[in-house]
């Protein structure tokens, strides 16, 4: 197999080298090295690269604008490091993102690690464990239904405004490339907010923003408390921050640990779970769905960490690749 032409584009130091070690292991041929701080983009093209790697840090953000030709070109695909991760990226997480890694070199999507199978003797007692699992699963249901409140008879249902509803999006480790896509694939009127929660070391939501505004025509703003949520805006909501339901709409409020969206009208709003996301939200994500929304993780094919994703699609939710994400919602929402 042929192997891929890497640019990695990066400043010199340690989180280069590893990055750079990581891409020759993973099956990439590494043919240019360049500093975004004295290169530009006639000498990545030179290079002739299939794949555009970039070693996210201070320095190099604030130089990317100068490759922005280069990074909106569909024939280079680009990767995204953040250099802090890469320097702390150690033993199972790091044998995890070199799967991924080799997977997009490689052109294919086996990203699971080589298991053992169970012996034979394990089999009872894990059809014991998944039985007592799914009998939790119909007791917790039952007890969401009965608490849930009456239905308003029809002329309080008539007489109570309609409120728009958001898209939800969360993810975490692996998160930032997939989330790009996903904006990027979003059209710049898309007719409802997007609400975007990626958590990230060192709470540097505002490198975030600037990161997010590139990949798409969508406007994008740090969320602050009292804010009101607007359609083709992507709120990036930092450490403790949710949303609540006042009479202008949906508006950004303190909250304590992660956003859990409890305020989003289920019938007109969508949570997505990609790589990374808080398994934790699964339970507000089926709700959603139960209400009429949409309730979709990412697909484990190029996923870091589907685990909820795969929390979601084995209690009935979806999962799709981000090119199927975007159709969904652009087909629910159409601009």
């Amino acid at each position: 197999m042929k192997r891929k032409r890497v640019v990695l584009l990066a400043r010199a130091g340690a989180a280069r080298e590893r990055t750079q070690a990581a891409i020759v292991d993973a099956g990439g041929d590494v043919v240019a090295c360049l500093d975004p701080g004295e290169a530009d983009e006639d000498a990545v093209r030179a290079a002739d690269p299939g794949v555009l790697m970039v070693v996210l840090d201070p320095a190099v953000e604030h130089a990317l604008e100068r490759f922005d030709g280069i990074l909106g070109d569909p024939s280079i695909e680009a990767i995204f490091e953040d250099a802090d991760v890469a320097m702390r990226r150690e033993g199972w997480e790091a044998a995890r993102w070199a799967r991924h890694l080799a997977a997009k070199l490689q052109g294919h999507d086996d990203v699971l690690p080589r298991t053992v199978a169970p012996l034979a003797t394990d089999a009872p007692v894990a059809a014991a464990d998944e039985d007592a699992r799914f009998q939790d699963e119909i007791a917790a249901l039952q007890l969401r239904v009965a608490a849930m409140p009456a239905l308003p008879h029809g002329n309080e249902l008539a007489q109570a405004p309609r409120l728009q509803g958001a898209v939800a999006v969360a993810a975490g480790v692996g998160g930032p490339d997939a989330v790009r896509q996903l904006l990027g694939g979003l059209p710049g009127d898309f007719p409802r907010p997007v609400l975007l929660r990626q958590r990230i070391d060192g709470g540097q939501y505002e490198k975030l923003v600037r990161q997010m505004q590139r990949a798409g025509s969508l406007r994008v703003v740090l969320a602050q408390p009292g804010d009101t949520l607007a359609a083709g805006t992507v709120h990036v909501l930092p450490d403790g921050m949710d949303v609540h339901a006042a009479p202008a709409g949906l508006v950004v409020v303190p909250g304590e640990g992660e956003p859990r969206f409890a305020a989003l009208p289920p019938g007109d709003s969508a949570i997505l779970l990609l790589s990374g996301a808080d398994p934790m939200l699964v339970e507000r994500a089926l709700s959603v769905a139960l209400g009429g929304g949409l309730a979709l993780g990412q697909s484990a094919e190029n996923c870091f960490d589907p685990a909820a994703s795969q929390a979601l699609v084995a209690r009935g939710g979806q999962a799709d690749g981000i090119a199927g994400l975007v159709h969904r919602l652009q087909q629910r929402w159409p601009a």
